[in-house]
């Protein structure tokens, strides 16, 4: 009896982390070796790591291996953001404010290298953190030549503002929620009549300078019993409708006539701007599904009134940064609570027609979880309709994004699209932890530049007493993507389509007028059982250190892997059991392989139809894989895993306990079984090397051990044969037939394909033939000589009844 010897157990050794050197260092490369670079997003350095971060990190692990068993080496970083309003929160502002927020962020990355370290990733390159002096220096550098190319402008333009930091946002930094609040419609005083205008914002109207109408629309003159009141005709059922009103239409006018004329606004006794009268502006833009027909037009809080208006004439704004009014009656009153005092004065002055409840989208910010204004302000811009030989900037951008590959598709669209409608990025920022910006003094950056390469870009602060603004967070990272020009793969979050991955292109394409990148990934959220993402402003979590005292680094990258990284994936500690459970069917199937595999005679190897079936279908099984790892299925991968493991339970594990276990030790058909073992052991320490990295370990000592035995020999193993000639996708398999004779002509002319053929063992129609590119070709078995076309069988064959002549009496055994 043959029992199995226990060599492999099912505990894996997880906590050996010295393995992750003797890997890298026993890689072999070719000498024509493709380098590519996987850049790192830099995560901010204010808190430690979630379980968010460990899929990005899971996720870049799994291509840098990929991209290892192909020969193509794929550097990988480390990257930290420094700079940051959460970092500058976190600390409080005094005099050593820019000292104690340099000893927070270096605290953080020790800590958040830790847990990376924790998880056993290899191939990072090099590390880096946006507070570097030679960083900060180079940021300048670029700045400076943009500055140079007038590409960068200075302009008052109403952008996105935070109420809580005071600040400028991004769009990448806005949350829209869908909320409940109130419509107006007010009336304003023109001629004898009364126009009604609708807005959503109460406060933004001591900033009116003016009223749209269409020019093309046609207006209700509508007399109710106390006033004649004009709106459009297009929305009359639903004013009349929402404002409750009764009378009798009065008269018609065309939208024209509001052209030059002037209307008087109601606060004129009480600010002295509004004394003066106001004109009436056309707007084809005008949404005729919403309000009367008429809409309030305040250019300091909306871009589109802006862009029609800022032509016109000089642009006033009643309220500061800080959103309290400037004037001196309302003085230091906030918007807010200007808008109920204001709700009380048109209620009490009967200008105020309804109040009226209405669900839309709002926008809010998406760290403090607050309303966001626009807010007229002097800021630093890049300019994407910069004309170069008469195409935009931005045309090309996207022209040249056709070349990368995106994963997944809709991606492309996504980031086309918002560079498309973008027409500046806001780079200035009005905070205090970050590098201070500058414009219209080209000597002065260079000045800084270069003393924030010794000093740091703190020390301006010190010498200028001015306060200054700072650069925006994602113009410091993306200038990561200046340290080596190879290609370049992108692996981040889908909340970075509209942050990162937009300013990484736009400097990029600037400086080089080219993208160096080739492929870019993104990936969905971990949320909790609620829904809600975790994130770090939240503290939705549990830290990396508690998950990790109860579950390995093995099976949390194993649960990560096997989600659709595409959708959001529900992290929980009730869903691990999952992954324990694919884990342990994986490490039995290879402990029944390994301790099984003992007395193999490497030097006569035969192999029966059946085994060399189960060959067939691993290398099918190889194929599939590899495709699935180039395509970024990994959880497609993980599946088919398993779908093969089930296979050979069921088809070559039943079958081959008899012969294993009964036959004798050095018997043939025991032999070739023993071979098919090896095979399928050598094709999973392949497969599993990016997903299991203990198992493949596992498995390469294993290997290590046998190849001894191997090399004791005097013959050429079959094994090493095999290895040879997959090189080229070819397989040969020993045989009685023509082998010896012809090995040296014989061997350069196979085909790339071998496939199995016998009349009554014909499993699933596979055929095993052998094809030569010689002209003539002599066979044992016929006696004749074979034309080019035709192939000569591996297995001698009975002329009458086309059945294999059996070698041996066990085969014959075997097959009854």
């Amino acid at each position: 009896m043959n029992f199995p010897k226990k060599k492999y157990l099912i505990k894996a050794n997880l906590k050996n982390i010295n393995l992750v050197k003797k890997t890298i260092n026993n890689f072999f490369f070719d000498k024509k070796i493709v380098f590519f670079f996987l850049l790192d997003g830099p995560p901010f350095a204010n808190g430690e790591l979630h379980i968010g971060h460990i899929l990005n990190k899971t996720i870049k692990n799994t291509l840098i291996k990929i991209f290892f068993l192909k020969n193509l080496l794929l550097l990988s970083n480390l990257g930290w953001d420094c700079h940051g309003l959460p970092i500058e929160q976190s600390n409080r502002i005094n005099n050593l404010f820019f000292l104690s927020c340099r000893k927070f962020v270096c605290k953080i990355i020790k800590i958040q290298k830790i847990n990376i370290l924790n998880f056993n990733y290899f191939n990072y390159f090099y590390c880096y953190n946006t507070m570097e002096p030679k960083y900060e220096s180079l940021q300048y550098k670029i700045y400076n030549f943009l500055l140079l190319k007038k590409i960068i402008f200075k302009e008052k333009i109403p952008i996105l503002w935070c109420l809580k930091c005071c600040s400028s946002l991004s769009y990448s930094e806005i949350l829209y929620k869908k909320i409940n609040s109130f419509s107006f419609y007010i009336k304003i005083k023109f001629l004898k009549y009364f126009i009604i205008v609708w807005t959503t914002t109460l406060w933004s109207i001591i900033n009116n300078q003016s009223v749209f109408f269409l020019k093309n629309q046609i207006y209700i003159i509508y007399k109710s019993k106390k006033e004649f009141l004009i709106f459009s005709n297009f929305l009359l059922y639903k004013v009349i409708k929402i404002l409750k009103l009764k009378g009798k239409i009065f008269s018609f006018l065309k939208g024209i006539y509001f052209f030059n004329k002037k209307y008087f606004f109601f606060l004129k006794k009480i600010i002295y701007y509004f004394n003066k009268s106001l004109f009436f502006y056309n707007n084809n833009y005008l949404d005729l599904t919403l309000g009367s027909g008429f809409i309030h037009c305040a250019p300091s809080n909306g871009v589109e009134d802006f862009d029609f208006y800022y032509k016109k004439t000089k642009i006033y704004n009643f309220y500061n940064r800080r959103c309290f009014i400037k004037n001196n009656i309302f003085k230091n009153i906030n918007i807010f609570f200007f808008s109920k005092i204001l709700f009380k004065f048109i209620k009490k002055r009967k200008i105020l027609l309804k109040k009226h409840q209405v669900n839309h989208n709002s926008m809010f910010c998406w760290r403090h979880k607050k309303p966001i204004i626009y807010y007229l302000s002097n800021q630093i811009f890049i300019n994407l309709n910069f004309d170069y030989k008469k195409y935009k900037i931005k045309d090309i951008i996207i022209n040249k994004l056709k070349k990368v590959k995106f994963y997944p598709n809709f991606i492309k669209f996504f980031l086309k699209n918002m560079i498309f409608f973008r027409n500046n990025w806001c780079i200035s920022r009005q905070r205090y932890w970050g590098v201070p910006i500058l414009y219209n003094n080209i000597n002065k950056v260079s000045y800084y530049k270069n003393i924030s390469k010794s000093f740091g870009s703190q020390i301006i602060f010190y010498i200028n007493k001015k306060k200054m603004d700072i650069f925006d967070v994602w113009f410091d990272s993306a200038i990561s993507f200046f340290f080596l020009n190879n290609n370049k793969i992108i692996i981040e979050g889908k909340d970075q389509i509209r942050g990162w991955y937009q300013s990484c292109i736009i400097i990029n394409f600037f400086i080089f007028f080219n993208l160096n990148i080739e492929i870019i990934i993104s990936h969905n959220f971990c949320i909790d059982n609620y829904g809600n993402k975790l994130s770090k402003s939240s503290k939705n979590f549990k830290t990396l250190d508690n998950i990790l005292k109860i579950n390995s680094d093995e099976i949390i990258k194993l649960y990560l892997l096997e989600h659709d990284f595409t959708k959001n994936i529900v992290f929980n500690e009730k869903s691990f059991l999952s992954a324990n459970y694919t884990y342990v069917t994986l490490r039995n199937f290879l402990k029944f392989l390994v301790n099984n595999f003992y007395k193999f005679n490497f030097k006569n190897v035969k192999i029966l139809i059946f085994d060399l079936w189960v060959i067939n279908k691993t290398n099918k099984f190889n194929k599939i894989i590899e495709k699935l790892y180039f395509s970024f299925n990994y959880y497609n991968a993980i599946k088919t895993i398993k779908l093969f493991i089930s296979f050979i339970n069921n088809t070559f594990f039943s079958r081959i306990k008899n012969v294993l276990y009964l036959n004798k030790s050095y018997s043939i058909i025991r032999n070739s079984s023993l071979f098919v073992i090896l095979y399928i052991l050598s094709q999973f320490k392949k497969i599993l090397f990016p997903l299991f990295f203990y198992t493949y370990n596992e498995l390469e000592k294993f290997f290590s051990s046998n190849n001894k035995k191997i090399t004791k020999k005097k013959n050429i193993s079959l094994f090493f044969k095999f290895n040879q000639l997959t090189k080229n996708n070819v397989i040969l398999y020993k045989n009685n037939i023509l082998i010896k004779k012809l090995k040296k002509d014989i061997l350069c002319t196979f085909k790339k394909e071998v496939l199995i053929n016998n009349f009554f063992w014909n499993w699933n129609k596979n055929q095993f033939v052998i094809n030569f590119k010689k002209k003539f070709f002599f066979c044992k078995i016929s006696k004749e000589f074979f034309i080019k076309k035709n192939y000569c069988l591996t297995k001698l064959i009975c002329k009458s009844c086309l059945i294999n002549l059996f070698s041996n009496y066990e085969e014959v055994k075997f097959y009854v």
